[in-house]
Formats: C-alpha cells, sequence, structure tokens
C-alpha cells in the first residue's frame, strides 16, 4: 500500500502544534528537522504513532521526525503544502530553554550537517585514488592523478568557503559577504604568509599568519560576529546610500576584525584541540574509540553524532586519520545490518519483513542506520540491545588493533576503501572488513538469541 505523504505531513504538522508554530523546517538523509517556536505545543508520541514515522526525537535545535529513505517525498508534500522557510535562520524561543552546551552541539550540528555529503564524496575519491595508484598502475605523475587528488581534497581544502555559506544560513546574514571572507581565509596571499610563518600586518595590527584551509572554528566564529555587526551596520547606514555603503563598511570592520580576531582565536582553539586530542591518542589510544563506540547509539538517537564531527575534521587536518567516530561507526553501521537480516530471517510478519529487508540494504550499501535504529530497533527494544552489545565488541576489537580512517567518509560496502593505508600496507584494511563481518555476526547474533515482538507492525505499515 503506498504512503499518503500528503497525509502523513498534515497530521505531523498539527501535532507539532499547527503550522504557525513551525518556523522552519530542513532535511536530511533519513530525517524532517523542524525549528518551532513553542516546543511545548509538541505531541510527541503521537506522532510516533502516525503511519510512516519511524520515530520523533528532541534536538537542540527543535524536533526531528525520522521518516526513512523516503524523506524527501514527505518534505516535498509538506512543503507543497504550507511552503515553511529553509534559508534564512530564525530567532528560536526553544533556545532560551536549552543550556549554552545544548545550544552549541544543537549550531554545529546546523552548519556541519549540510556540508557532510560533499565532503563524504571527496573522502571516497581520494581512497579510490588509494586504490587507482597502488594496484592500477596510475601514475603519480600524471594530470589524471593530479586532477582527481585537487577533487578528492577539495572538499576539506575549501572547508572554510563551505561552511561560511552554512554560517551564514544558520546565523542569518548576508551569505555573499560571508562567502568573501571564507574565501579571504584560503586565497593564495593568505597561504603565502602561512608558508613564511610568524605575523604579519594591517595598519600596525598583528595578523597571525595561519593555513586555515580544512579548519572550521576561525570561519564559523567569523561568520557568528559578522552576524551582529551586520546589524549595527544597518543600523548606521542611511538608507539613500545602503546599496553601496553597507556591504563597503561591513568589508572594512569585517576583515581586520577576521585576519586579526576571530581567525587567530579559532586557530588557538583548533590548536587546543589537536594538543588535548594528541595527548589523549599518545597516552591511551584506545581509549577514545572505546567512549564513543559504546555511546554510538545514543548518539544517533539523539542526532549527535553530527557534533563531533570538528573534533574529526581536526584529526584529519592534524594526524591525517580518524581513530575515533568513523572508526566506532563500523560497529553502528554494520551492526544494524545484521540486526535487519536478523528479523527478516526469523519473523514471519509480513510487514517486518519488508522494513527489515529495506532496512539492511540501506545500513549496508550506504551507512544510513536510522530506518533499522528507529523502524526496529526502538520499537521492538530488544534489537536496541544487540545493536549495543555489537558496537561494544567493534569498539573493543578496533582499539585492540588500532584501526584507522583516512578519507573522510561513514563506513558501509561502498566506503569501505576509506581505510586503506595511503602507504600501500593492507593490514588497517584488512582489520576493518574484519570489524565490519564481526559487527554483522554479533549484531545478527544477539538479535536473534534475544529475540523481539513483532506484533507492533501490521500490513498497513508496509512500504
Amino acid at each position: 500500500m503506498a504512503k499518503d505523504y500528503k497525509k502523513m505531513g498534515a497530521e505531523i504538522v498539527a501535532l507539532l502544534g499547527g503550522p504557525e508554530n513551525i518556523a522552519k523546517l530542513l532535511h536530511c538523509a533519513t530525517r524532517l528537522r523542524f525549528t518551532l517556536h513553542d516546543a511545548g505545543k509538541v505531541e510527541l508520541e503521537k506522532i510516533r504513532s502516525v503511519p510512516g514515522v519511524m520515530g520523533a526525537v528532541t534536538a537542540p535545535d527543535g524536533i526531528q521526525v525520522i521518516i526513512g529513505n523516503d524523506v524527501t517525498k514527505a518534505y516535498d508534500a509538506i512543503m507543497a503544502e504550507f511552503q515553511f522557510s529553509t534559508a534564512a535562520a530564525v530567532k528560536e524561543n526553544l533556545d532560551e530553554k536549552q543550556n549554552l552546551g545544548s545550544r552549541l552541539l544543537g549550531v554545529l550540528s546546523a552548519i556541519m550537517g549540510p556540508a557532510i555529503p560533499l565532503i563524504m564524496c571527496s573522502g571516497l575519491i581520494s581512497a579510490v585514488l588509494i586504490i587507482l595508484t597502488n594496484w592500477c598502475g596510475l601514475s603519480t605523475d600524471s594530470s589524471t592523478y593530479t586532477i582527481l587528488n585537487m577533487v578528492g581534497t577539495g572538499a576539506l581544502y575549501f572547508l572554510p568557503v563551505l561552511l561560511a555559506y552554512t554560517s551564514a544560513k544558520r546565523f542569518g546574514c548576508d551569505v555573499m559577504i560571508s562567502l568573501f571572507l571564507g574565501a579571504l581565509l584560503i586565497s593564495p596571499t593568505m597561504l603565502g604568509f602561512a608558508d613564511a610563518g610568524g605575523y604579519v600586518t594591517l595598519f600596525g595590527l598583528p595578523v597571525k599568519a595561519v593555513n586555515y584551509s580544512s579548519t572550521l572554528i576561525p570561519v564559523i566564529l567569523t561568520i557568528f560576529v559578522f552576524s551582529y555587526v551586520e546589524k549595527f551596520v544597518a543600523r548606521i547606514v542611511p538608507n539613500s546610500i545602503r546599496f553601496v555603503f553597507q556591504t563597503f563598511l561591513n568589508i572594512v570592520i569585517m576583515v581586520p576584525v577576521t585576519l586579526c580576531v576571530t581567525g587567530p582565536i579559532g586557530s588557538y582553539c583548533g590548536d587546543l584541540l589537536c594538543t588535548a586530542m594528541g595527548a589523549i591518542n599518545t597516552a591511551a589510544p584506545w581509549a577514545s574509540i572505546l567512549v564513543v563506540g559504546c555511546l554510538a547509539p545514543v548518539l544517533v538517537l539523539t542526532g549527535m553524532h553530527l557534533a563531533l564531527i570538528p573534533l574529526v575534521m581536526t584529526s584529519f587536518a592534524t594526524v591525517g586519520y580518524d581513530n575515533m567516530l568513523f572508526v566506532a561507526f563500523i560497529g553502528m553501521n554494520f551492526s544494524q545490518f545484521g540486526v535487519a537480516m536478523a528479523c527478516l530471517l526469523k519473523s514471519k510478519n509480513p510487514s517486518l519483513k519488508s522494513l527489515a529487508g529495506s532496512c539492511a540494504l540501506t545500513a549496508f550499501l550506504a551507512g544510513v542506520t536510522e530506518p533499522t535504529l528507529y523502524g526496529i530497533c526502538v520499537r521492538m527494544k530488544r534489537p536496541l540491545y544487540a545493536t549495543w552489545i555489537a558496537c561494544v565488541v567493534n569498539a573493543i576489537f578496533c582499539a585492540i588493533f588500532q584501526v584507522r580512517v583516512y578519507s573522510f567518509g561513514a563506513p558501509s560496502f561502498f566506503t569501505m576503501p576509506v581505510f586503506l593505508n595511503p602507504d600501500g600496507t593492507m593490514s588497517n584494511f584488512c582489520f576493518a572488513v574484519a570489524a565490519a563481518i564481526i559487527s554483522i555476526v554479533v549484531g545478527f547474533a544477539a538479535t536473534w538469541v534475544l529475540g523481539f515482538d513483532d506484533s507492533c507492525y501490521v500490513a498497513s505499515e508496509k512500504a
């Protein structure tokens, strides 16, 4: 039976307090992300029972409704009916009820989220390039290698520009000026200063010579400050000359602020973060993977796994690999394939079997776990315990064998090349494959042994 996305959307909007309570609507790979004026009007449990909805959770920036692979169809149906805002950031009453930590994580998730697919694409191209050079005879002196390497490193190199755009959207300031400020940070002139090292001056003001490519804190901090500078300039510039001089005054103020204040402060913060991560990895390289691995299901359930992306980006920019988040998500992603396959083979409920088959393919091929996590694990509870067991086992295995990810990408069948070591050795890749197999087996076995009650699925829930 085909889903009625218009009806589903109307029910969700009504249970969120009506269209007047919704300030903004976005979506990611599996979730509708609503920003609300008043979170107190939400009927969360009723939303979870809407046909076609796999789950709903509160998040620092609002309410997230999990739809699964059909999220774009639900999004399009809702937008066609209600036309909610998707671009400019709005003042959210919800923020006022949250502590500083929750608000900060919500901001980081909102800024990093849209850029992640592109960064993952570049990371996968870098991984494929390793295969081409080590086993397919591609010369590192060829123009093909140079171009593919440019594409593979492009998203990280231009990260300040990408995040300038998403930051401008989040903070509600001028996009073009924000992109200009982000581009200044990685201009050839700044890179030349960085190669020389030390400090240069701007009208006598010290400018720290830093290579800002692949960094994120400096540009986010810069655009945050610019969002207030822009409001100040708009108040003092007369309407008669605003078209030219408002932009001019914004640039005159923000260039020294960016190069002398927010850029260096962000750089120092990044250096401090690198030092802390380096100390942890030197003293106990197994600690970070164990902690994140044990918390992986909780991170995905709350949508807070995106908040760890800045740590991962810092790690890639400094040591060239990640031994924390993506390594832990070998267990998270592949265990969901095992869990779904166990449900597919053990259950006799046609609705669950149909759902499990779709979820298994999504988790295995694309590394998208929300359909399994919300559609199966949370709903029947015991498969969630099986997921946690598999994540812990994977974390222990990866900690023992020091598995690393060398290119940005969530673990899945198609992204396994991200575990290939650029030096051409195969040991890390083999350990990663072994971890994936172990996660599948443990997830499958734990689900089968623990069992589940599939009576909550009815024929009308077929996808």
